[in-house]
Formats: structure tokens, C-alpha cells, sequence
């Protein structure tokens, strides 16, 4: 088992494992990781003993992510694949931050700017309903909807891979995709269309994939395209376990022949199966531990981060507001160009000998199959006689 798996009741002893396991990570994870530990420990440093539910839900979660970690840090690629999803905002509470820091408003930096962006605000709010001249202000109202607008429409154009769902191209005007009338054949009242105006939004920034700063997302693509350095990628040594020097007979393990007499085996050895052994690290014995563990892998090779940071890179984007031009915006997503690599010597030898294969030759316009009026089958034209050849025409059949 991971070291801190087990049934740890004091909530210190946790913290310490949740952040030693942290520390084996990859640099680019650790400090968001680490900031997220402490805030969430910090945040219920006060709440009530074990005995109170909640408090026992929480460090049966903080239990788990020892484990989440620990198979990260040994090995297991989808762990660390959503870890550093979530390092960089891609998902999570990150993610959440960034897409509140992405559709708020830029302050306005004159008077001038400030009377303008009230006036729009006022514009906006009044309504052609002359029962409703003037609604009440929301949520919708203090984001940057042209800013919104212009990732959306930049991310509909690209395809890679994401953990959400992807944004449809041809939904991107709202009022497009909102009804216009109710099911009696009538004209949404202004209260019902401003609710499904912002259920609209609500479910595109859900697929929304937040821009990153520009620091940031450079160093991100020198992950992604193997320029950076090496401190960058790789994960720090493992440091061996202390061993006690005291040998007490009490603490040998032992076979526990009352849970193996009152439980189903394959419940007690659930633990050790190949599909398990990744996340708990048991050695078990036949039938279920045998073989390796499934889905390890090896985090020694630069091509493996290169490509596991390449995912990352192309589903974020950077964005910068276009000099002189209020409102506009241009979004940069990151691409790899795929290139056929080169065969090495020792893999040339392999070929050396080989009989090229000759070219077959198309066939002639005369041989081809071909329709009349598009539809029906007929015959081929006949083929031109040669010059010289003073012999008729041979009959071709159909093709």
C-alpha cells in the first residue's frame, strides 16, 4: 500500500503525506498543488472532531487523493494526465478562477471610458417590452461579452483533443439558438428570454478553455515542443522509506485467516489485481497478482513529456487586445507541426537490397467506365484509330 493509504485517524498526519506525495511531482504542478493542499486544510483547520459526518467524509477524500497521488507519481498516466490539467487550469478550481478572471470587465482607465461603458450598460438593460422598460441588473451584465465571443468563435474552428465538450460552430449566435415563440405560438416575455439568454451562456463557458498569461503559456510551449530545460520536465528522486532497526515480533505481518474465513477472496485481493496494483501498490499472489500492473508508465523519456505537454498546449490559448482597435482580439492556440522522421542508419540497412516496385501506369480515358446523362451505364467511345495502324476498329465491351 502507499505510504499514508492506510486508516490514518489524526488530520496532521494526512496534510504531511498529501504534501510529501506533492513534492514528487513535476515542477510545473508542485506549486499549484501545494497552494491548493494548504488552502483546503487552512479552510477547515476549525471544523468539528471526527465524529462529526462531514469532517469524516472530508479525510476519506484526503485518504484518497494520498493514493490518487502516490500512483501519479509511480507511474500511472491518466493521474498525472488530469494533474496537470489541473496544474494549468484546464480543469478544476483553477479553471473556475480563470474564467472568472477571462469575462470580467477591464476597469475603464478615463471618465470618458466610464460614461461610455454606463451608457452601453443602460442601453442594454432597456428593453423593447414596454411592460419591462427597465430590468433588473445580473450576472450577465458585468461580463465582457465581445471578449467571450471572440474565443468562442476561434476555439469552434479548431479541433483537439479536451476533456469537455466541444463548442459547435453553428450555435454560436445566441439569438439563433434561442425560440422565439412559446409553445402557444407567442412572444417570449422578456423575463423568460434574458433566463435563456443566460442558460446559454452558462452552458458555452462550460466548454469554454480559458486563455493562459503570456509567461505562462511560452513556458508551456517550451514543454511542449522539447526546448526547455530539464528542471522543468523531470521528476525529482524518490527518497527511500525509513526502515525501523528495532526488530519487534509484534509488527510482523501476519495472515489474517478470520477476514479470509468471514469475506469473498476476491474482495480481500481486490487490491492486488493488475487493474488495481497501479493505485495501491500491493504485491498479491495467484490468481489476481500476477503479471504487471495496467496502465504504468515510464516517465524517464523527454518524447513522453514532450507529448503529454503537447495535448495541453493545444487546447490553450493566449489572448491580446489589437492595437487601436477597442473590442478586438486576437487568439493564439498552440500547434505542433507533425513532421515524418528521418530513418537512421541502422534502420536503412534494413532496406539495403530491397527491389523497388514499379509504378503501374494509370489506365486510359478509353477504359474507364463512364455514364450517359449522369445516370445510366454505357459504352466507352471509340478509340481513335492510329496513324499508320490500316487495320478497323475492334469492338470494345462494357466496363
Amino acid at each position: 500500500m502507499p505510504r499514508g493509504a492506510g486508516p490514518i485517524v489524526p488530520a496532521t498526519h494526512i496534510y504531511r503525506h498529501l504534501l510529501r506525495e506533492a513534492t514528487y511531482l513535476p515542477p510545473t504542478c508542485q506549486p499549484f498543488l501545494r497552494a491548493h493542499i494548504r488552502a483546503r486544510f487552512r479552510k477547515h483547520h476549525h471544523d468539528p472532531p471526527l465524529p462529526n459526518p462531514a469532517t469524516k467524509l472530508r479525510l476519506r477524500r484526503a485518504r484518497h487523493d494520498i493514493r490518487y497521488l502516490w500512483a501519479a507519481n509511480h507511474g500511472l498516466l491518466a493521474n498525472m494526465t488530469r494533474i496537470i490539467l489541473l496544474a494549468f487550469g484546464r480543469l478544476g478550481k483553477r479553471r473556475r478562477a480563470l474564467i472568472a478572471q477571462f469575462v470580467a470587465k477591464r476597469e475603464p482607465e478615463s471618465t470618458a471610458e466610464l460614461a461610455e461603458q454606463l451608457a452601453n450598460e443602460i442601453s442594454a438593460r432597456n428593453d423593447d417590452d414596454t411592460l419591462h422598460p427597465r430590468r433588473p441588473r445580473d450576472w450577465l451584465d458585468e461580463w465582457d461579452l465581445p471578449k467571450f465571443h471572440a474565443l468562442a468563435a476561434s476555439q469552434a474552428k479548431r479541433s483537439f483533443w479536451s476533456p469537455r465538450s466541444s463548442i459547435k460552430g453553428h450555435r454560436l449566435d445566441p439569438i439563433e439558438a434561442l425560440p422565439r415563440e412559446n409553445p402557444w405560438g407567442r412572444p417570449l416575455a422578456a423575463k423568460v428570454v434574458r433566463s435563456k439568454l443566460r442558460k446559454w451562456y452558462k452552458a458555452q463557458v462550460h466548454r469554454l478553455m480559458p486563455p493562459l498569461g503570456a509567461d505562462e503559456w511560452e513556458r508551456l510551449r517550451l514543454l511542449a515542443t522539447g526546448q526547455a530545460d530539464r528542471s522543468l520536465w523531470q521528476m525529482p528522486k524518490r527518497r527511500p522509506a525509513g526502515v525501523s532497526m528495532i526488530q519487534d515480533e509484534t509488527t510482523k505481518p501476519t495472515w489474517d485467516w478470520q477476514r479470509y474465513a468471514t469475506e469473498a477472496v476476491r474482495s480481500i485481493e481486490r487490491g492486488s489485481s493488475r487493474a488495481a496494483k497501479a493505485r495501491t501498490g500491493e504485491q498479491g499472489e495467484a490468481p489476481y497478482g500476477l503479471g504487471p500492473a495496467i496502465g504504468l508508465h515510464s516517465y524517464d523519456r523527454a518524447r513522453f513529456w514532450r507529448r503529454l505537454y503537447t495535448r495541453v498546449w493545444e487546447m490553450t490559448p493566449k489572448m491580446a487586445e489589437k492595437e487601436n482597435m477597442p473590442g478586438k482580439w486576437t487568439v493564439e492556440w498552440g500547434q505542433t507541426m507533425r513532421e515524418v522522421p528521418v530513418a537512421t542508419k541502422a534502420q536503412m540497412s534494413f532496406f539495403e537490397g530491397a527491389v523497388v516496385a514499379r509504378v503501374k501506369k494509370g489506365r486510359s480515358r478509353y477504359a474507364k467506365a463512364y455514364t450517359v446523362d449522369g445516370d445510366a451505364p454505357g459504352k466507352p467511345p471509340p478509340k481513335p484509330q492510329e496513324v499508320g495502324g490500316g487495320g478497323g476498329q475492334e469492338e470494345q465491351k462494357e466496363v
